[in-house]
């Protein structure tokens, strides 16, 4: 079977998968992670965008969250704001998956296919139980000119078009800044190179990199804050785990 349907080869996700405390490394049950969700206003799905597994339990978590709390929202790192439109479209039935997906330009979202195999899944579960989808992240064009022109830049959009980005009062630092370091440096030399994590040269050459990294990420956290999340009402977010790792990003 392809790797993009896991359901098809008979994983019983709630049953068959490992789920680990990633504080201890101890193992728990999925009633038991799911009782601890059951606790949490907001919760982030983290994922690898390849991942098959990964993506069928989001899935699960999402449908047992929906079923115990139907008014809750998902939000979405692969749809952007100005996509809200679509989503409301097709949450509507006003237009069909396929044609949501290519309105969207999603058909190859993580994979080719990946979309159809992992997604339009999600969201035809969260519009089954009467759930909302939000399209939490910026358009690319708006990242892009906070990489190459700054936030100031994005300040000057008109109100309409700054409405769909947002940045950081402050810059991420800590592990979540020496890790994107980590992985977007190359030292010519080959050897190690020392992360200062508390400051930035403002002349680094991937601090504009890292300014379209935060775009993403403060934007992201305002839209689920925007959207307003409480305890009986939860909003879940789709992103990829860098966002989310060691309290960084959109934490």
């Amino acid at each position: 079977k392809s790797p993009l349907h896991v359901l098809e080869i008979g994983i019983d996700i709630r049953r068959d998968i490992a789920v680990i405390d990633p504080v201890d490394g101890s193992e728990m049950g999925w009633e038991q992670m799911m009782a601890r969700l059951s606790g949490a206003d907001i919760v982030l799905l983290g994922e690898l965008h390849d991942h098959a597994v990964g993506h069928a339990a989001q899935l699960a978590i999402i449908e047992d969250t929906l079923d115990q709390f139907p008014n809750s929202v998902v939000a979405f790192e692969m749809l952007e704001r100005d996509e809200q439109q679509r989503v409301d479209d097709y949450m509507d039935g006003l237009i069909d998956a396929k044609t949501f997906a290519s309105l969207t330009l999603s058909t190859n979202w993580g994979a080719v296919g990946g979309w159809a195999a992992w997604y339009q899944p999600i969201i035809d579960a969260i519009k089954e139980r009467g759930g909302a989808v939000i399209a939490a992240n910026a358009p690319r064009r708006y990242v892009k000119l906070a990489r190459t022109d700054g936030f100031d830049r994005i300040d000057s959009l008109p109100k309409e078009r700054r409405s769909l980005v947002d940045y950081p009062t402050e810059l991420s630092g800590g592990r979540y800044r020496e890790r994107f370091w980590e992985l977007a440096a190359h030292d010519e030399e080959g050897g190690e190179k020392e992360i200062d994590v508390t400051t930035i040269d403002p002349d680094d050459p991937l601090l504009p990199m890292f300014r379209s990294q935060q775009t993403w990420d403060a934007t992201m956290a305002q839209s689920v804050v925007a959207a307003n999340p409480s305890n009986t009402r939860k909003v879940l977010l789709l992103v990829g785990q860098f966002h989310v790792e060691y309290d960084g990003g959109i934490v």
